[in-house]
């Protein structure tokens, strides 16, 4: 760790205590909240979060630029980016102002990812755990993938299923999470998070890492509003459209996507596919309200957010997930989407388009399964037991 590094972070560390002190009087004059959420919006898991639990704030380093909605707090706002002075001392010591004015007006934090509002890559949080837990403060982790994943178990999971999976393929695209220190910085996340942390959600085999305490199974908290009930588009369609809409092409198993897709195109000339990389969270919606297959990833165990989307608007999923690699999902998981890895894709892909008459009903069973387990209000029933 460099010199300066380090002498940011123990500046962070004076100014979150001097701060807590110095707002904790005025804080009592502001509305308290419940929970803070943040520091990072990842595949709006944040959003999501904070809107099923009352009095909530989020609260992020920066926003995410693929998702047009409000927060209550980003440090690194639109104005930092034009640079200078101000910018820079903004994005070295602003989470720590931030951090002391809501360690002073809530009960608690729900950190989503693996970033603290502090340099976390000194220590992995555990000051800014600890100093939330000295005062009193609840503290909550939820990963959501590569922020826990361990490769190294990863690579050993994937050599005993002869299956790849996310983090085997990881070490593929860049040598340094194959790297020692990589792996070390997860483990010592998870030795942080397990001593600080009262409840840790993540997906105990598709994150595989070095939690080893209890923990709660993943939740999505998809908005009940963005649920749909209308088929009509499975009403003897003249084209059968076709969604592939990947964050990470390498993660996601595009390459097997593309090359199943291009034979099924040349074999089916009714069959559209679309796919959609770098464009507006709402432009991927609006394709999956006129798709009837969505194929999400799959080098995962479990369904990814736009599983989920894809669901809540009627598409028939086709993905990796499966409950006989991730228990968490349980068993009524079975039969909710198609089961394809990145070596079947094709054979699955085929099958749906064999049976055009059953699609309205596979997408359905999907949509049910989203609905009971995914949605906001089944989200909210099981964190609200968990947190109480």
């Amino acid at each position: 760790m460099s010199d300066a590094s380090t002498v940011v972070f123990q500046r962070q560390k004076l100014i979150l205590r001097l701060c807590f002190w110095l707002f904790r009087p005025f804080a009592w004059l502001t509305p308290r909240l419940d929970w803070v959420v943040g520091p990072e919006d990842i595949a709006l898991m944040t959003t999501h979060i904070a809107g099923a639990l009352p009095r909530s704030y989020t609260a992020l380093h920066t926003r995410n630029v693929f998702y047009q909605v409000p927060y209550d707090a980003v440090i690194e706002s639109d104005s930092t980016a034009l640079g200078g002075r101000w910018a820079v001392w903004r994005r070295l010591y602003g989470g720590a102002f931030l951090l002391a004015w809501l360690a002073a007006r809530s009960r608690g934090f729900i950190y989503v990812g693996g970033l603290g509002f502090l340099q976390s890559h000194h220590d992995e949080r555990e000051f800014e755990f600890a100093f939330l837990r000295a005062h009193g403060k609840r503290v909550v982790c939820y990963f959501t993938g590569n922020d826990i994943r361990s490769p190294r178990l990863s690579l050993e999971r994937a050599a005993m299923t002869g299956k790849p999976n996310i983090g085997s393929i990881l070490t593929t695209i860049d040598p340094v999470f194959a790297t020692p220190e990589y792996d070390a910085a997860r483990r010592r996340r998870a030795e942080v998070a397990e001593r600080h942390a009262e409840a840790i959600f993540t997906a105990r085999v598709d994150q595989i890492g070095y939690l080893d305490g209890p923990t709660h199974p993943f939740l999505y908290f998809y908005p009940d509003e963005q649920f749909v009930d209308e088929t009509t588009k499975f009403d003897a369609p003249e084209r059968i459209v076709v969604v592939h809409a990947p964050s990470n092409p390498l993660l996601k198993g595009t390459d097997a996507v593309r090359e199943a897709m291009a034979r099924i195109t040349v074999e089916h000339p009714t069959v559209e596919y679309r796919e959609l990389i770098g464009v507006p969270h709402e432009q991927v919606l609006a394709a999956l309200d006129s798709a009837h297959i969505a194929l999400n990833e799959f080098y995962a165990s479990v369904p990814g957010v736009f599983g989920v989307e894809a669901m809540a608007r009627q598409c028939v999923l086709v993905t990796s997930a499966d409950v006989a690699d991730e228990p968490d999902l349980g068993e009524d998981a079975r039969g909710a989407w198609v089961v394809a890895g990145v070596d079947t894709l094709y054979t699955a892909i085929s099958g749906v388009l064999a049976d055009q008459s059953g699609m309205r009903a596979q997408a359905q069973r999907g949509a049910e399964w989203a609905r009971r387990h995914a949605s906001e209000t089944a989200s909210r029933r099981i964190i609200a037991d968990v947190l109480g």
